[in-house]
């Protein structure tokens, strides 16, 4: 039986935590969004939702990761000749699934561990929404989170039926930033929903950017998603038109009375999406080390674009 220590390792080698800034980050946007235009941050209102979104986000990528191992496992795929192979590349599959095809942790204990931070979760929404009223779409938007997570990879099975890219870009895009926005503003504002808009489309374009090198792993468990939809030839020829109407969508920002001068900081993001943007049209995404550094550059760039518009929105808040 295993041990707490090889448990506690295995949960957090599933869990993915780097990858926690994509949940974190934008909600952390929608409150400082809320704070720049008049609504005072409640800190303790912060902090304790901030927890409910990191339990989520936990409960979301434990429950993937065990649903694609549980497939290939069942597909008869031997994980030991799965690492530093070609006929099997994944994102998930490379190392991620280390803790589970070593034993340190069952896809039994992950799953059990993975519902825990839902109900760890749920008590804290009730908290939110009727003692520090935050307002009635509290547990709605709470529950909305959870229903995308649980029907992403369990029930409805959005990304084995083509619509896991829209279920992750309305979850992670912009339900991240409308409920931070919203728990401190205590109201809905259309406000939140055009500064996320180019966020909400750079999350739609890396995961079809990412499923390129997952192609062989999601065909082999049939699940049929956008990419293995429209092929990889298609789906690289969309980063081009996504990536331009990402750097579009920063225009209506300008008409929120920034500072000109925050609008500096988006250079950081650009410079990074422009990267993997060259590698694609030099189509690098046909190589292995070249896909590896183009979704490398398209995250860091990504990850880069709620971090720029915090920086322009506490700039605005600076410059009163």
């Amino acid at each position: 039986m295993n041990n707490k220590k090889e448990i506690l390792s295995g949960w957090m080698e599933l869990s993915g935590f780097p990858k926690f800034t994509t949940t974190m980050l934008p909600f952390l946007l929608g409150a400082v969004l809320a704070r720049a235009f008049g609504d005072p941050i409640d800190c303790v209102v912060l902090a304790i939702s901030l927890l409910a979104v990191f339990l989520l986000t936990d409960f979301c990528f434990v429950l993937n990761a065990c649903s694609v191992y549980a497939d290939l496992k069942q597909k008869g795929i031997d994980f030991g000749h799965v690492e530093g192979t070609s006929t099997l590349h994944s994102t998930a599959v490379s190392g991620r699934f280390d803790a589970l095809v070593k034993g340190r942790i069952s896809v039994k204990q992950a799953v059990t561990g993975a519902y825990l931070c839902v109900l760890a979760a749920l008590p804290l929404g009730v908290l939110l929404q009727f003692h520090f009223k935050t307002g009635v779409l509290t547990l709605p938007l709470g529950l909305l989170g959870i229903f995308i997570a649980y029907g992403y990879s369990r029930g409805l099975r959005f990304s084995y039926h083509g619509l896991g890219e829209i279920a992750l870009t309305a979850g992670v895009g912009w339900l991240t930033v409308f409920s931070g926005y919203y728990l401190q503003a205590h109201q809905a504002s259309w406000l939140p929903t055009v500064v996320a808009l180019p966020w909400v489309i750079d999350v739609f374009k890396l995961k079809l950017t990412r499923e390129i090198p997952d192609f062989d792993c999601d065909l082999a468990i049939n699940r049929r998603n956008l990419t293995i939809r429209l092929g990889k030839t298609t789906t690289a020829s969309l980063y081009l038109p996504l990536t331009v109407c990402s750097w579009l969508a920063f225009v209506p920002i300008l008409f929120l009375d920034v500072p000109y001068i925050g609008f500096m900081l988006l250079a950081i993001p650009t410079f990074f999406t422009a990267k993997s943007l060259i590698s694609m049209k030099r189509r690098d995404w046909k190589t292995e080390e070249g896909l590896r550094a183009i979704t490398k550059n398209a995250f860091t760039g990504m990850i880069l674009i709620p971090v720029a518009l915090i920086g322009i929105f506490v700039l605005k808040m600076v410059a009163r």
